[in-house]
């Protein structure tokens, strides 16, 4: 991620309050801003979270934050087993998996609310439609819908692919739990390994529809998310009496921060950090207001602060 310019704003009057540090452990050595510790992140989260790797390293320069990127579930699975410190992901923790924390004495995860980004669906720029509503987002991951004629009687592009990043992903999670109600996913639903997959193959076939993290599209100053752009297209998600009228619905910052689009998630820490080591250090840095401008100028929602929308006549 492109970043440098973002060290030099934030370096100017960036106010870093340290607490007390009570060891918890003879190898508990690491303080709010030195030492070095493991993060695992939800995959879809990774131009973001290594924007903000990258800047708070520069700022700490004792400070070395390990990110290994993973599946929601994994990220979740690798904290409360004490693999990393924190997990960084878009839901809290399961009653089953506060309990293994319980285990180890940790009555429960310490959250740090971050921003806000969306599931985005993503075409090939062959395909012509580029809209859909609720029902037919309802109908196209439950398996009702297989061609694209149930969609467009027009279309000649067939089969409908759907591709995402893992099957233990937070996006397939939210949709799961948001769209189809804990139902499966239908058959013509399937899983490649990261969300930069998922846009290869929905540039490379005319028929797919991927499933992938907003912030691998949303920084439009970014050389890689232009490239993305350049080569997919983002669909919209709409309720029929918002299209008729004429209101664009893509997940972009605006639309996410009204909850506009449908499908936004809230961004998070979970930590099982008990004292003020390094994970409470990166993960306040995140929240103040310069961890909270790179999420801004990622093109997600920080949570600290508002997203101005204008409406033009």
């Amino acid at each position: 991620m492109v970043m440098k310019k973002l060290v030099l704003i934030l370096s100017v009057g960036l106010a870093f309050v340290s607490c007390s540090n009570p060891s918890s452990s003879s190898r508990d050595t690491d303080t709010p801003s030195s030492g070095e510790i493991t993060v695992a992140c939800d995959e879809s989260l990774k131009p973001i979270m290594e924007a903000e790797e990258m800047v708070f390293e520069e700022l700490y320069p004792n400070a070395k934050i390990t990110m290994r990127y993973m599946s929601e579930y994994d990220a979740i699975q690798a904290m409360i087993h004490d693999s990393a410190r924190m997990a960084i992901v878009t839901r809290e923790l399961l009653p089953a998996e506060t309990e293994v924390l319980n285990e180890q004495h940790i009555s429960k995860a310490n959250y740090h609310k971050l921003g806000y980004d969306a599931v985005a669906f993503i075409m090939n720029p062959a395909n012509k439609d580029t809209s859909f509503s609720l029902k037919q987002i309802h109908s196209l991951l439950s398996g009702e819908y297989t061609d694209w004629k149930q969609l467009n009687a027009n279309s000649t592009l067939g089969k409908i692919n759907i591709v995402f990043d893992s099957p233990s992903s937070g996006a397939i999670r939210l949709l799961k739990d948001s769209v189809l109600k804990g139902s499966d996913l239908g058959k013509n639903c399937f899983a490649l390994k990261s969300n930069p997959e998922v846009i290869e193959y929905v540039q490379k076939n005319k028929n797919a529809i991927g499933i992938i993290g907003v912030s691998w599209i949303s920084d439009t100053d970014d050389i890689q998310a232009k490239g993305f752009l350049e080569t997919v297209k983002v669909a919209e998600v709409e309720p029929i009496l918002m299209r008729l009228a004429g209101i664009t619905n893509k997940p972009i910052q605006g639309n996410i921060a009204l909850k506009q689009y449908p499908y936004w998630r809230q961004i998070k820490v979970a930590s099982r950090e008990m004292r003020a080591g390094l994970g409470t250090g990166f993960a306040s840095f995140m929240e103040s207001e310069p961890g909270q401008k790179i999420i801004l100028k990622g093109g997600l929602v920080p949570f600290r602060s508002s997203i101005r929308t204008i409406n033009i006549n």
